[in-house]
């Protein structure tokens, strides 16, 4: 397709201008609410410059073909920075595994009380996060998991931000602590004999944001409080987990997760998907092996998400446990 340079300079320059200040909103990441949209949307932005791309590859369009394909490969090398980083998940090794579950209730249809429970209960999870727990599903979940899960700490409420754990393994230094009446869960868990087996976790829900910009100056409040409380504790692995209502990529989850030296455990972004809100960090201590999404019996919807953790720097394990 051929097309004379004054219509070629008509569409060059606008576009180029374009493409350039959604790029840079992105990657710069200004304070100003005015910008939120460019940064909460920046995959389907990134998604609409490809097919920009695409569209001069076809039109031989040439300068605006590099220019979108540049811009899609900049966007793309900055979401996949706030993902696992890891090419493939990390081999088993012979260190003691850790598999948590994270689930958000307000995803599960809200009587179905006793398939939730058969799905916790029929996994292979050793810590379970729940979140949105109110007090009829505290009394269904604390009677129907208490033989799986003997060690159990929650803080039901009425409204969103009730939340409980359940854990096969014992808990040590249990803590509930609150920012604006939300309360948060941390404690230990333990894979082995002292400090190096030592996990410390903490549970978050955050309030959603309804479009609000007061919600991202609140946000980061709440994960000041939380840093506060965890740093200056002992220097051991952490896992954060959490329906936080906000993505991996923006600033307030970047600056939570790198006050805490957290890692994402997802290596995929799809958002189109429910669980961009839902979230498992975890320390450099540690590394991802499995990762995946949870789903109701019939797999008809997602309710939330499953890792299996274990220790870095850790001899590897054939298919027979033996030492590699």
């Amino acid at each position: 397709m051929k097309v004379n340079q004054g219509s070629h300079n008509l569409v060059f320059y606008p576009v180029v201008a374009l493409t350039t200040l959604a790029t840079a909103l992105i990657l710069l990441q200004p304070e100003s609410p005015k910008f939120r949209m460019f940064i909460n949307h920046a995959p389907e932005i990134m998604f609409g410059i490809l097919g920009l791309g695409m569209l001069f590859l076809f039109t031989k369009w040439h300068r605006l073909m590099f220019f979108a394909f540049g811009y899609t490969g900049l966007l793309c090398i900055f979401l996949r920075s706030s993902t696992n980083t890891a090419p493939v998940y990390a081999k088993p090794n012979m260190a003691k595994t850790l598999e948590v579950i994270h689930v958000n209730i307000s995803n599960h249809d809200w009587e179905a009380y006793e398939e939730l429970s058969d799905i916790i209960i029929n996994s292979s999870a050793d810590l379970v996060s729940i979140q949105e727990v109110t007090p009829d599903w505290d009394f269904s979940l604390k009677t129907t998991l208490k033989d799986s899960f003997p060690y159990i700490s929650s803080a039901a409420n009425i409204s969103f931000n009730g939340i409980a754990v359940f854990s096969k393994l014992p808990f040590s230094d249990l803590d509930t602590f609150y920012h604006n009446d939300i309360p948060n869960l941390t404690g230990m868990i333990s894979l082995g004999e002292g400090n190096s087996g030592r996990i410390r976790f903490v549970t978050t829900y955050t309030n959603p944001s309804f479009d609000n910009n007061k919600f991202y100056e609140e946000l980061k409040e709440h994960f000041t409080t939380i840093i506060n409380k965890l740093s200056g504790k002992e220097n051991l692995a952490r896992i954060a987990i959490g329906t936080y209502n906000i993505k991996a990529w923006t600033p307030e989850m970047k600056y939570f997760t790198n006050a805490l030296g957290l890692r994402n455990s997802k290596r995929a972004i799809n958002p189109l998907n429910e669980g961009s809100y839902e979230h498992i960090f975890h320390s450099t201590h540690l590394e991802c092996s499995n990762f995946g999404e949870l789903y109701t019996e019939d797999g008809s919807s997602m309710i939330g998400l499953k890792v299996k953790l274990q220790f870095k720097n850790t001899p590897l394990a054939d298919d027979s446990g033996k030492i590699q």
